[in-house]
């Protein structure tokens, strides 16, 4: 079925009056569906769409398939049952796949490639859950169309669960109560510089840590601290956080930081991951570039 939906992307299936609803769920697999999202359910797997201009986005969550141990051997099972069938996409990628580094909860694989006629791009995951193993794929028109959705991409992969756990919706509005607790985030560089001839000359690091306390009133703290350009640097603010049309405002007594209000969602280990955009034009943002992510620890 996925085949043949994809067979007509560009023209009848996002035309489709498809169903939307926050969480869904295919065998023992629930996730949560962006808002703005259309669904539609096929016989093995959930699929989600959306299309503006002349671009396109296809995700489907497939059933879970039992594990074998080796996410690399997973990986393979899974391209074969979910990139082969798609039209134009016939050899297995020539590299071992590249791990998640449970950067969305789960430990795993993922790849992408572009079809033999360029006229779709797809990246496939597969997250490891232990006994099993769920794949997702994730379509566009070429690469550069598919990284503009990375923070949907992530919150998407972020919120899948296998029973008896049960998927949670993505926040796309947020009051001052979801604020309320310890948020972090942080940076880590590396940059090694060598002379004309090759040779290793020095090290530049940046490793910095900084996190906002917010009181339920509103109010919060802020600290920042670690190394830039190898160098110790610190920094505190106090001030309030102030909330308006899709924006989040940390204004303090020393500085101003504003930013696009993105998504809010459940990690699979319990906290509570924050979604921002820096205070750009839309046209300007990247969001596999721009997207920071603050971290709340799961209650104890």
């Amino acid at each position: 079925m996925l085949r043949a939906l994809c067979l007509t992307t560009t023209s009848v299936f996002l035309s489709l009056a498809f169903a939307s609803a926050q969480v869904q769920s295919v065998g023992d697999v629930s996730f949560a569906v962006p808002d703005g999202w259309q669904y539609r359910q096929g016989p093995d797997f959930g699929a989600m769409t959306l299309k503006t201009d002349n671009r396109f986005w296809l995700v489907a969550v497939y059933t879970a398939m039992p594990s074998s141990g080796d996410a690399n051997a997973d990986f393979k099972t899974a391209w074969k049952r979910v990139v082969f069938p798609l039209p134009d996409y016939r050899t297995m990628p020539g590299y071992d796949p590249y791990s998640t580094s449970k950067m969305i909860g789960y430990s795993g694989k993922y790849f992408d490639a572009a079809s033999t006629t360029n006229t779709s791009y797809t990246r496939l995951y597969v997250l490891e859950t232990g006994k099993t193993f769920v794949p997702i794929s994730f379509t566009s028109t070429n690469r550069n169309a598919l990284d503009s959705m990375s923070h949907n991409e992530r919150a998407i992969a972020g919120s899948v669960r296998v029973a008896p756990r049960k998927a949670s919706p993505i926040k796309f509005s947020l009051t001052v109560s979801d604020l309320q607790g310890y948020w972090t985030s942080g940076i880590v560089t590396s940059i090694d510089y060598y002379n004309s001839s090759g040779q290793y000359q020095s090290n530049s690091l940046t490793a910095v840590s900084y996190g906002y306390t917010i009181a339920p009133n509103g109010t919060f703290t802020y600290k920042f601290g670690g190394l830039m350009n190898n160098r110790p640097t610190s920094d505190d603010d106090s001030g309030v956080v102030e909330l308006e049309n899709g924006f989040v405002t940390f204004k303090g007594h020393r500085h101003v930081h504003r930013y696009r209000f993105v998504s809010l969602q459940e990690a699979l280990d319990g906290s509570t991951v924050l979604a921002l955009w820096p205070d750009i034009d839309f046209s300007q943002i990247n969001s596999a570039r721009d997207t920071e992510y603050f971290t709340r620890p799961a209650k104890k």
